[in-house]
């Protein structure tokens, strides 16, 4: 089990441990001591004693040294099932390591240990790696599923199984229709409504939408937050609309934009805004604008969600509106959520979803906001 762990968690368990024997009051190791005991390096034993300071195990004083502010129980210090949460994610990379982060912080906290996997965006992986978290003998899991993977027999069945033998499990992100599954997710739809409502705010009549996977829940909540938007300003549907498909998403992006301008043959384009499920979507649109001659947003306003990158956006010249979601957020409301579920607290609560409010970004990618057809 503890190969699971990141190497600084099996340091700090190893440390708690030793602090379990000790008592309150007493000067621990220091991050050298640590890394000649454990062959570790300092980055790793100065992460080990972070986590241990971050919950109030332990405490330093400038010129004096690190000592043991709460007990350490020999329960904690034993590695029993209670005291492991499981977390199985597409990646640790962009957004994702956000999350993962607060993840680690919260379960740290609650002093629990977290075993991380992760698949490398591979759906096909994904439901492998949950067994391989679950052998851990880990008392819950908290899942971020894979965009395909909520398609796949065996991601389906392995939830089936969970569900069936009532393993504490709580989703991360997106819902999985057909499960009694516990969700911590960002409410979609009202991100992109009013994503969608500021550029109307804009004056923008005539939008286009770029979606990305019909089945997906995440983009079935932002799709009908942006008719939703439509509609409460009169206009009966977008005058463009494609989705990307699981391909990249900005490669797919741009040749679907400039598919929409061939054929408009020269003539005005038939939309002025473009709204995108996501930054990358938009990006892959603002690329095939930028290369036809078409200008943002004097021509044509452009906004995303996922508030990625803004830096790298505005380096290639896109100042990009999106939505936020609370990424440390949904991270730290997952595990709450479960630890409530493993220790049989408000067992109600476990088949609740949990809606996070997004924030909207406001740039300059969709011109300036006027009073028309505002609220």
């Amino acid at each position: 089990m503890l190969d699971l762990l990141p190497r600084y968690q099996q340091v700090r368990m190893q440390l708690e441990e030793l602090l379990s024997q000790m008592d309150l009051g007493s000067k621990i190791p220091t991050e050298h001591e640590i890394v000649e005991k454990y062959g570790v390096s300092r980055v790793t034993a100065r992460m080990a004693l972070s986590s241990l300071r971050e919950d109030g195990t332990i405490k330093s004083y400038p010129r004096r040294g690190t000592f043991l502010a709460k007990k350490v129980t020999p329960s904690v210090a034993s590695g029993k099932k209670s005291n492991f949460i499981g977390v199985v994610v597409p990646t640790t990379q962009g957004l994702l390591s956000e999350i993962v982060r607060a993840l680690e912080a919260q379960a740290a906290k609650q002093g629990y240990h977290m075993v991380l996997a992760y698949d490398h965006n591979d759906p096909k992986i994904q439901a492998k790696q949950i067994r391989n978290v679950l052998s851990a003998n880990v008392g819950g899991l908290i899942i971020y599923p894979d965009r395909e993977a909520t398609e796949r027999t065996d991601f389906l069945k392995t939830l089936g199984s969970l569900e069936r033998k009532g393993t504490p499990v709580v989703l991360l992100d997106r819902y999985v229709p057909g499960f009694d599954l516990p969700c911590v997710m960002t409410d979609n739809i009202r991100g992109m409504y009013e994503a969608t409502e500021h550029l109307i705010c804009c004056g923008r009549r005539r939008l286009a939408l770029i979606g990305f996977w019909e089945s997906n829940t995440v983009h079935q909540d932002r799709h009908k937050g942006f008719m939703d938007a439509l509609q409460a300003a009169g206009i009966r549907k977008p005058v463009c609309q494609a989705n990307t498909g699981t391909q990249p998403f900005d490669r797919a992006a741009y040749e679907i934009v400039s598919k929409w301008i061939k054929a408009a043959q020269g003539k005005p384009l038939p939309f002025d805004s473009i709204v995108c499920m996501n930054d990358i979507i938009a990006h892959g649109a603002f690329t095939a604008l930028r290369d036809a001659g078409i200008t943002v947003p004097d021509q044509v306003a452009l906004i995303g969600y996922d508030n990625m990158d803004s830096a790298f956006f505005r380096t290639r010249g896109l100042n990009l509106t999106s939505v936020e979601q609370p990424l440390a957020q949904m991270g730290a409301a997952a595990v709450e959520m479960l630890v409530e579920g493993i220790q049989g607290k408000r067992k109600g609560r476990m088949n609740r979803h949990q809606l996070l409010s997004p924030r909207l970004i406001v740039r300059s990618s969709c011109g300036e906001e006027t009073s028309q057809n505002c609220h």
